[in-house]
């Protein structure tokens, strides 16, 4: 990953996490005229960080391609494991 890269990372993992502890202790936050706005702004975000995080899956060499698969399948399938993957794999330097 490049250095925007990590920081669009970082601000959309801030930008989630931020969204769901917004929904949690604002309760004005739920109202369908806020909620739809920044549900689809959240969308958006995510969707750039999907992007970013299979893109460096793909380019990054793997000694062992179960283990390319295994990511790309938990990336697409639960969120939350971008949150493992980035600190393990993608703020690293690829080898090769």
């Amino acid at each position: 990953m490049n250095i925007f890269e990590k920081i669009y990372s970082l601000l959309a993992i801030v930008f989630a996490v931020g969204l769901f502890l917004g929904l949690i202790y604002f309760p004005q936050l739920r109202q369908f005229h806020r909620l739809v706005p920044l549900c689809l702004l959240g969308l958006v975000i995510n969707m750039g960080l999907l992007f970013v995080v299979l893109r460096d899956i793909f380019s990054r060499p793997f000694t062992d391609q179960g283990r390319k698969y295994m990511w790309i399948a938990l990336v697409l399938l639960f969120w939350p494991s971008i949150l493992f993957y980035l600190p393990k794999y993608g703020f690293r330097p690829r080898i090769g």
